[in-house]
């Protein structure tokens, strides 16, 4: 066995990149920038952008123009660079955030439901 992500019983080969920030001024980003990015990796023959844990959620258009696009987003938690509680309440507004955000198709979650238990 090699490590492969299954999506409804069927196994799915990622080929992807990591996205950190396009720029430390999220204002200067745009959706020409975005798109671009996309594209690239489309070109590239990528399926699948994992959004890294330590910088920002990505805006709407981002998550929108990959679905457009047919790619997987692999979302992190912007819970990579710090300590964080593990009590059940903070545990559960994580889990109330991640139903809450997975609205767009492209997304999918990997995780351990006893985790949040």
């Amino acid at each position: 066995l090699s490590f492969y992500f299954e999506i409804n019983n069927v196994p799915i080969f990622a080929m992807g990149a990591n996205l950190i920030p396009f720029n430390i001024f999220q204002t200067e980003v745009t959706n020409e920038n975005i798109e671009w990015y996309l594209d690239s990796a489309v070109e590239a023959n990528m399926n699948i952008i994992r959004v890294w844990g330590g910088g920002i959620y990505q805006p709407d258009h981002f998550y929108e123009y990959a679905d457009e696009l047919g790619l997987m987003i692999w979302q992190e938690f912007m819970f990579a660079c710090a300590l964080y509680p593990r009590d059940k309440v903070f545990l559960n507004l994580v889990w109330l955030s991640i139903i809450k955000s997975n609205s767009s198709n492209s997304k999918f979650l990997i995780t351990s439901l006893d985790t949040f238990i």
